[in-house]
């Protein structure tokens, strides 16, 4: 799978999920402070399958950064167990209304221990929602999702169509969101590519107006050189006739003496 180089576009007050994740995705195993991964221990989980199955590979383990803290104490308690099978079980219970996508991941379950913000690489045919953040609601002018794409050859995520207000309706920063709106747009489809046409056409061009000013550069010079030529050649011929006038009289003195 070709991996998203950058993440989904950000939008001000609004934060984006992924409902499924597509075969190939990989997130970090992540620890919060105070902790770190066990000695040996993955540094991530990978979605990998086939098209009628997919799961997460790898496990998540945490620690503590602490010298009396031992890796045998990963091991979780009884109740800790059970905390953390139910957390497991309200996650489950949050996705039976997703729909169910061949060769995509659910939502990976948390792990003990784990950071605040999970950072996932997204693979391309990803496709990521955004939702307002509380205290904001949502001025929607299309879809408000990002897809990542490969477009002109390189990876690039689609620009999701909303505008989060707060909740009096006003927007923060009076026409910001808009400007940013259509800069950040990104072409959806490979028509906005130059097409090879188009290109060869440039090429062309630029190559005949080079050899036409070759050309004309080329004329000039040897415009000038003639011109050089012959006014050298009378002032030559002049210069001969001078002398020729001059020793006329010499030689007529000559003969009378």
């Amino acid at each position: 799978a070709e991996f998203c180089y950058d993440g989904p576009p950000e939008i001000r007050y609004a934060t984006f999920k992924a409902h499924t994740y597509k075969n190939g995705t990989i997130l970090n195993c992540e620890c919060k402070k105070g902790f770190r991964r066990i000695r040996n221990g993955s540094p991530y989980i990978l979605c990998t399958g086939n098209s009628s199955h997919v799961s997460w590979e790898n496990k998540c383990q945490c620690m503590s950064n602490s010298p009396w803290y031992t890796e045998k104490q990963v091991t979780s308690k009884p109740e800790q167990e059970e905390e953390r099978k139910s957390s497991e079980m309200q996650s489950q219970m949050q996705l039976l209304d997703q729909a169910s996508l061949p060769g995509h991941c659910r939502e990976p379950p948390p792990w003990e221990h784990e950071a605040m913000e999970r950072k996932y690489h997204f693979v391309v045919g990803q496709t990521v929602q955004y939702q307002c953040i509380k205290g904001y609601r949502a001025q929607r002018r299309g879809r408000a999702e990002s897809t990542c794409r490969v477009i002109c050859g390189e990876t690039r995520w689609t620009q999701p169509r909303l505008t989060c207000t707060n909740e009096h309706g006003l927007l923060s920063s009076p026409g910001k969101e808009e400007a940013e709106s259509s800069t950040d747009t990104l072409p959806e489809s490979e028509a906005s590519c130059p097409s090879i046409t188009t290109v060869s056409q440039k090429y062309t061009e630029a190559v005949t107006t080079t050899e036409t000013f070759i050309f004309t550069t080329e004329y000039q010079i040897a415009v000038a050189s003639c011109v050089f030529l012959l006014i050298s050649i009378l002032l030559l011929s002049v210069f001969t006739w001078q002398r020729k006038c001059l020793a006329q009289p010499q030689r007529k003195e000559r003969k009378n003496l």
